[in-house]
């Protein structure tokens, strides 16, 4: 079995085992509304936070720079 077979074989094995683990999150189902607010809110803001920390380093060097 050659390198790249392998690699296929073992990416649908670990798609299939990873099946229960995905259908168990509950945050993703949840019929509260103020939870899913809270949870995309913190999905947005966890996403934008690197963003603005290098924005920051970038700023700070440019305006030393000068």
């Amino acid at each position: 079995m050659d390198l790249r077979r392998l690699r296929l074989v073992t990416g649908i094995l670990l798609c299939l085992a990873a099946k229960k683990a995905v259908h168990a999150c509950a945050v993703c189902s949840v019929t509260n509304e103020a939870s899913r607010y809270a949870y995309y809110g913190t999905t947005v803001f966890l996403t934008l936070l690197p963003l603005f920390m290098i924005g920051g380093v970038v700023y700070y060097i440019a305006k030393k720079g000068r």
